[in-house]
């Protein structure tokens, strides 16, 4: 029996009390791990107070290691223009909306999920799947800029981090873009395939984002 979107909205479900806890845990229980963020990259990025970061001495002695040094220390101390600011502060909002595709990715994925079980609408899923297509790929572009374009000064974390982010940015598209242009494929099988996948690589994700932040042990009991 066709259920519209109105009578979805209009009967209390099992539903909707999902959709409601998980985007309080997922949008809420992070906020801790923001102030650790910051202070992680003020300790490493910022000198102490009154102090000027340099770069360590060259180890290789000589009036040619004595010139790249110096230069290298005027460039520590040169400040950043008006747009590199802005750039770095636009890049400071990735862990922030990070949470956006977190939530919104496993939300969708369940509810259709019960949704496709009652034989209910999927009109609002569909709805999901193109915010959380979208803020996935703002997500991404965001990680890029904090990080920075300098590829060659990854570890091995950062890379792995910085190319699942970008993969998971551009399949976030590529779903919303899939639902957005056929909105029967919302209410199929291949659908709840491709977002239970796509949660999963979230989760592994949030795990290489918090071992960035935290460290690789910091799950250890």
């Amino acid at each position: 029996m066709k259920v519209t979107p109105v009578a979805f909205f209009d009967r209390p479900s099992l539903l909707h009390a999902l959709l409601l806890l998980v985007a309080a845990v997922g949008l809420a229980a992070p906020a801790s791990a923001h102030k650790d963020h910051d202070k992680a990259r003020e300790a490493v990025a910022a000198p102490a107070a009154g102090s000027i970061a340099v770069p360590p001495a060259s180890p290789v002695s000589g009036p040619q290691a004595m010139a790249e040094h110096e230069k290298a220390m005027a460039q520590a101390r040169a400040p950043k223009s008006w747009a590199a600011r802005i750039v770095d502060w636009i890049g400071r909002v990735h862990p922030f909306a990070v949470h956006f595709p977190i939530a919104l990715f496993p939300i969708a994925w369940l509810a259709l999920m019960l949704a496709r079980r009652r034989g209910d609408a999927v009109d609002v899923i569909r709805s999901l799947i193109l915010v959380a297509g979208a803020s996935a790929a703002i997500a991404g572009a965001l990680g890029w800029l904090d990080a920075g374009f300098a590829l060659g000064k990854d570890d091995r974390l950062l890379a792995a981090h910085r190319w699942i982010g970008t993969a998971l940015g551009l399949t976030g598209v590529a779903v919303a873009i899939w639902a957005w242009r056929h909105s029967s494929s919302v209410d199929s099988r291949a659908m709840v395939w491709l977002l239970g996948a796509v949660t999963f690589v979230l989760l592994v994700q949030g795990w290489i984002g918090g071992a960035l932040i935290h460290g690789i042990d910091h799950m250890n009991m």
